[in-house]
């Protein structure tokens, strides 16, 4: 049994409710502060003074894509000269592949100018799309003018590859997950298994490394990968005490950055509205298939189009009772969206780092900006449940950098706040990555800081909901803690 003392413990049941001290045994927590009086401990560990948060949660990410990212070459923030000088340094003569690219005028003919004969691979940083040479465009038998892939041939790119040997897999997912316990994070629902080696091996990775890393770890089922779901007989969910089988993940429409998320209105220039990433029938079809396997359905959907035709759908083939579907993103809508939600058994994965990424830039692709643009507090009041994410590796995985986000709407390009009057509370935006993040594992034992809860918690120096605007974008975790075990504490100089 372990005392946690001297600390300030938010439970995250309301505001203003904190204890000063916390019990735990056997991964759970046992009481706090006066009930504690008579009892005696195996363990005592003083907090000084630090604030203590149910764990933080990532409810949106891609665990093995953000381990493969920190081991690539990363073009975030560069030039498009300093991208073409950083491509001719790393060219070893063999496949060249660099994340994190944004759109800033390369084409095949710049990479074809670094090689003709070796495959290069510009992944743009909203993940869905690729600029190569005509050494992948001869792979895929397609012509490109530019070199720029999107959605499905931009992942049939990425299938040419070779499966990653399960070692390199391990060494991503441990990575990843290394660099969450350093943000305090504790959990995260990941969409992995269709783009590595397949539902079997992908899951034996990350059955072998939360043995030895505790993570609570949610996977969405591509609809690719539900045959071999149906065939590996592992049931809905719970598979261990950190790894559960989630939805089953859907992708509607596209992206604003590559014009493909569909729109009302037409982009910037054109009379092209976005894309269906399936053709109607194909997508109930699938939503089908996972009704029939009694599944929810995560699906992606950015444009005010897509987002309207999607709840169309999934209100003519409803989950089944007790069961919420995800919907993930939905950044834009028409006013009256919020009239249909209503109601709804779903939730919404949102990531609030995108619109301090994607404002106002975003906007120059709109013939007409949309009625609502990121309306949380909008969502909310209509009763929707939405999880805090950071869609990582699109985004930095950081939940105070989303917490930011959400609060102050504030724009890393301009430093404008766009549309104040959707700015969640203090107290509602770190609930989006302690409490409400929780929904989709449909546990009833975590979330909060309560007796008989998971021992999962993120400690931070200062107090989130009255600290300066600044000190969010400061290193703030002093200590994470997953099932009572410190995977991580801050190294203090002495």
């Amino acid at each position: 049994m372990k005392l946690w003392k001297n600390g300030v413990f938010h439970t995250m049941d309301h505001p203003t409710a904190t204890y000063h001290s916390m019990a735990t045994s056997a991964g759970k927590i046992i009481g706090f502060d006066e009930e504690l009086l008579n009892m005696t401990f195996d363990e005592e560990i003083d907090l000084k003074g630090f604030h203590v948060y149910p764990g933080f949660v990532d409810a949106h990410l891609h665990l093995l894509g953000y381990g493969q990212m920190l081991s690539r070459i990363s073009l975030k923030g560069k030039t498009k000269k300093e991208i073409l000088k950083t491509l001719e340094i790393q060219f070893k003569g063999t496949l060249l592949y660099a994340e994190q690219y944004t759109e800033c005028g390369i084409t095949k003919n710049d990479l074809n100018a670094i090689s003709t004969s070796v495959p290069i691979y510009l992944r743009h940083n909203d993940y869905h799309s690729l600029t190569v040479n005509d050494v992948v465009l001869s792979m895929l038998d397609v012509s490109s003018e530019s070199g720029i892939l999107t959605e499905e041939l931009a992942q049939q790119a990425i299938d040419l590859f070779p499966k990653f040997s399960s070692s390199e897999l391990i060494m991503f997912l441990k990575n990843a997950l290394s660099h969450l316990y350093q943000y305090g994070v504790t959990g995260g629902h990941s969409d992995d298994l269709y783009y590595f080696n397949g539902f079997n091996d992908t899951v034996k990775v990350f059955e072998m490394v939360l043995k030895s890393m505790p993570f609570r770890t949610h996977l969405l089922m591509h609809h690719r990968t539900l045959h071999d779901y149906e065939d590996s007989h592992k049931p809905w969910l719970d598979q261990s005490n950190y790894l559960q089988l989630g939805a089953v993940k859907l992708f509607y429409d596209g992206t604003i950055s590559s014009m493909t998320a569909l729109m009302y209105h037409p982009y910037q220039g054109t009379s092209d509205h976005g894309l269906r990433v399936e053709s109607p029938e194909h997508f109930i079809s699938l939503i089908r298939y996972a009704r029939s396997l009694e599944l929810p359905v995560a699906v992606h959907v950015i444009g005010d189009l897509g987002l309207d035709e999607l709840i169309t759908i999934i209100k003519a083939y409803p989950p089944k009772e007790g069961v919420k579907d995800r919907l993930i993103h939905t950044p834009y809508m028409r006013k009256e969206t919020l009239n249909l939600l209503k109601g709804m058994p779903l939730s919404i994965d949102i990531q609030p780092q995108f619109l301090s990424s994607d404002l106002p830039w975003a906007f120059s692709r709109f013939s007409k900006i949309p009625e609502l643009c990121f309306p949380w507090q909008s969502l909310m009041d209509a009763g929707i449940v939405l999880s805090g994410s950071s869609d990582a590796p699109v985004e930095i995985p950081n939940p105070l950098l989303g917490m930011h986000a959400a609060i102050f709407r504030r724009s890393s390009h301009d430093e404008k706040v766009y549309f104040p009057e959707e700015s969640l509370k203090r107290f509602d935006a770190v609930k989006l990555y302690t409490t409400t993040s929780q929904i989709q594992s449909l546990k009833h034992d975590r979330g909060l800081l309560k007796q008989g809860y998971i021992a999962d918690f993120s400690v931070t120096r200062l107090d989130l909901f009255s600290m300066d605007e600044s000190a969010f974008f400061e290193d703030q975790i002093e200590m994470t803690v997953i099932d009572e075990q410190i995977v991580y504490r801050r190294l203090h100089k002495s």
